[in-house]
């Protein structure tokens, strides 16, 4: 009896202490909320109970959201558990975040890129093309060189780490899009070619990116093939400090993330910042170096952050740009001797899905008979910009299909033909279609406007419609 009344007193201190822990997040709420997190997103907030005007059915769910987000010690609890999960079984807590070998990190969202799934399609890699050769033909005709750079990801490099149960694929987006680059005539600076000559690892370990060495790397093979004269940094002294926090390691690891060491060069940089600048991940920096010649713009993501520096140095003016779209106009402001288009590796497809800001390039009028399809177009003021987008029916599509769009005055006697952008679509094969039209541009406020089809043998008219800009620019 006694026996069994220890072991009922043990059972309910162990409950007991299971209840205190469960509830110790929620109650803690009101001292230790969390209010930030190392994710790339936003905490929920606190849900209302209306939504438009009506009750809001997810109401209870969007609570639950919010709770879990703030919980006290939420950092705590998920750097314990994703600690346990890595060290006990060599496995991610996050679909973000690949465990790789050797304490070894991986993004995540490369994973479609290594196993060779979900490729894009010999259409929307035509897509992807296009529209580069679109905007450089643009940049050369204001009288700049255009330069594009893919950062490879980390797995592309440095495959020996990747977990042993991911099999790499036979080819990959960016394997596919080189010689189609180098068929279009686009000055693309393959640094898969630059890093695997190296026998030094240039990216981190527990981070996407490369290191400062890396970025040196990079800078060095794109002045290289521009030929622009620059710092070599042959002679250039430096040290090596143990500070880098990795982003895919403080996002799997929030409070126990491991510095790593990173290269530090010992040279007095020329250049000053002319915005106000809060760090080189800033959407928009301008820089001057009244020691160099020249002027550059650039169009950067993350993997620009440690290019700045080396590039901003080397041009009298440089412009750096995280933005997007692209605002191809800032070509126009700038005047650049120099236009750098840096996007890392799995983000490809946004070539084709994030449409630069330019007038779509005039080309000859095309005539063609009417064909009745299931072809969508969609109308919009942007400022002053009119945008034409829309959906080509697949039946009149082929891989290498040329997608137009002429615009007439209501009594159709001036007509311009426009090429379009080529546009990822969510179903279907790449056939959508995006033009950027400056209101001065048009020859009237009421257009009819007619999207024409080409695959080299025969044209097609397949959507035409009459719109006016004052009903468009009311609507909006």
């Amino acid at each position: 009896m006694k026996e069994e009344k220890q072991k009922n007193k043990r059972c309910i201190i162990y409950i007991v202490l299971i209840l205190i822990l469960l509830v110790i997040p929620f109650a803690g709420m009101s001292f230790w909320a969390t209010d930030s997190t190392t994710e790339n997103r936003e905490l929920a907030e606190w849900p209302s109970l209306t939504e438009d005007g009506t009750v809001n059915l997810s109401y209870l769910e969007d609570v639950g959201t919010c709770l879990e987000d703030h919980l006290a010690f939420r950092s705590q609890m998920l750097t314990a558990n994703a600690l346990i999960w890595g060290a006990g079984f060599r496995t991610s807590t996050t679909d973000q975040v690949i465990v790789g070998k050797g304490d070894w990190l991986y993004y995540g969202g490369t994973l479609d890129d290594y196993t060779g799934e979900d490729l894009l399609s010999d259409r929307e890699l035509r897509a992807v093309v296009h529209n580069l050769s679109l905007m450089q033909d643009y940049v050369e005709e204001q009288g700049s060189e255009f330069v594009l750079v893919i950062a490879p990801n980390k797995n592309t490099l440095y495959n020996d780490f990747m977990p042993y149960y991911y099999s790499e694929g036979e080819t990959n987006n960016l394997e596919n899009l080189v010689p189609l680059l180098a068929d279009a005539g686009i000055q693309y600076v393959d640094l898969v070619e630059a890093f695997s000559a190296q026998e030094e690892v240039l990216y981190f370990h527990r981070d996407t990116h490369w290191n400062n060495a890396g970025a040196l790397l990079v800078f060095s093979t794109v002045m290289d093939q521009i030929g622009k004269e620059h710092e070599t940094y042959r002679n250039v002294p430096y040290e090596i400090r143990t500070d880098h926090i990795g982003d895919i390691d403080e996002l799997l690891y929030p409070l126990a993330a491991q510095a790593e060491d990173n290269v530090y060069y010992d040279i007095v940089r020329g250049y000053q910042y002319v915005n106000e600048v809060e760090d080189d991940m800033d959407s928009w920096i301008e820089t001057e170096n009244t020691d160099r010649q020249g002027v550059l713009l650039m169009y950067r993501d993350s993997f620009g952050e440690s290019l700045l520096p080396f590039f901003a140095d080397e041009y009298n003016m440089a412009y750096f740009s995280r933005l997007v779209p692209y605002d191809l106009c800032n070509v126009d402001d700038y005047h650049p001797d120099t236009v750098i288009v840096e996007r890392t590796e799995r983000k490809i497809a946004a070539f084709a899905t994030e449409i630069p800001m330019m007038e779509g390039p005039v080309t000859e009028n095309l005539s063609a008979p009417e064909r009745e399809t299931e072809t969508t177009l969609t109308a919009e003021m942007d400022g002053s910009w009119l945008i034409l987008r829309g959906l080509i029916d697949e039946a009149c599509m082929g891989d290498n299909t040329d997608i137009y769009v002429a615009v007439s005055d209501s009594n159709r006697t001036q007509t311009v033909t426009y090429e379009t952008f080529y546009t990822l679509t969510n179903s279907g094969d790449g056939n959508g279609y995006w033009l950027y039209v400056k209101q001065s541009s048009l020859p009237s406020d009421e257009i009819h406007v007619n999207i024409i089809v080409s695959d080299g043998s025969q044209r097609w008219i397949v959507k035409t419609e009459d719109i006016s800009l004052e009903a468009l620019s009311s609507d909006s």
